[in-house]
């Protein structure tokens, strides 16, 4: 088994190289599966090795064991492929009210989503500012739900409980000072998101930098992904952001929900 040929060696890690083979071997002949014996010859390591990569794989439901005992693809890969699909076509709905709320604040535009299998927020596209000043986290980049208006806004259609069950995956450190560190405080940051339309980070992920985010629905009705403006405290000062950016940010958010097929109650 060799390693993929456009991976620099000084990154190589073999038990992630050799789980991801597997995974591939598999995919090739899903509808049939392999056996374990099968995936070993095809892979060309010890049968007793494989043996512990699939059940690690089977535990996080990556694969799935048929009842003639071969391996399959599981359904956290269908529900990994969803979101990247969900995601696609998104970006390309979302990209052009960005663009002009990029033009309107002159500040750095996110576009998230929320993983569910890793219990965190993935940025699917950004606009970047037109100030000096730059935000660091890019495109793929990941961040906690607790602390960022974008987290607030994804789960803000979620059950308490479910909300919870997120939040347990990764804790919730304080970041900042200013970080919601208690689930029933964070809880009634939610509520607000519902009451009012957006969510606001304010110096709670990051110091110095403040956020103001919309969810975005679907044609059920479900927040498929949330928008946010983000600066630092010296540009985007409280007052501004609740007076004229969550008036802004919800105003694209419901333009964007309108061309996934949301249709307002």
């Amino acid at each position: 088994m060799q390693k993929p040929r456009n991976m620099d060696s000084k990154f190589y890690v073999q038990s992630i190289n050799r789980a991801l083979a597997i995974v591939d071997e598999i995919s090739r002949v899903n509808e049939r599966g392999l056996s374990l014996s099968e995936v070993a010859e095809a892979i060309e390591l010890p049968v007793s090795t494989v043996y512990r990569i699939i059940q690690n794989l089977v535990a996080w439901q990556y694969l799935a064991e048929k009842d003639d005992g071969n391996y399959v693809l599981g359904f956290s890969l269908l529900t990994l492929g969803n979101i990247v699909k969900n995601n696609l076509i998104l970006t390309n709905y979302a990209h052009k009210y960005m663009e002009d709320l990029n033009e309107q604040t002159k500040e750095t535009i996110y576009l998230a989503a929320l993983d569910k299998v890793n219990g965190d927020i993935i940025y699917i596209d950004k606009i970047d500012s037109h100030r000096n000043i730059k935000l660091a986290a890019g495109v793929g980049s990941r961040n906690y739900i607790h602390s960022t208006a974008n987290g607030k806004c994804l789960v803000s259609r979620m059950s308490a409980d479910k909300i919870k069950e997120l939040l347990a995956m990764k804790g919730m450190p304080a970041l900042t000072e200013q970080t919601i560190v208690d689930a029933e405080a964070f809880l009634g940051e939610v509520k607000k998101v519902r009451e009012n339309g957006y969510a606001i980070d304010d110096l709670e992920n990051e110091r110095g930098v403040r956020c103001v985010a919309a969810p975005i629905q679907d044609y059920t009705g479900s927040v498929v992904a949330a928008i946010s403006i983000s600066g630092v405290d010296s540009t985007m000062e409280m007052e501004l952001v609740v007076n004229q950016y969550s008036l802004l940010v919800r105003d694209a958010a419901l333009k964007i929900s309108k061309q996934m097929g949301y249709t307002v109650q």
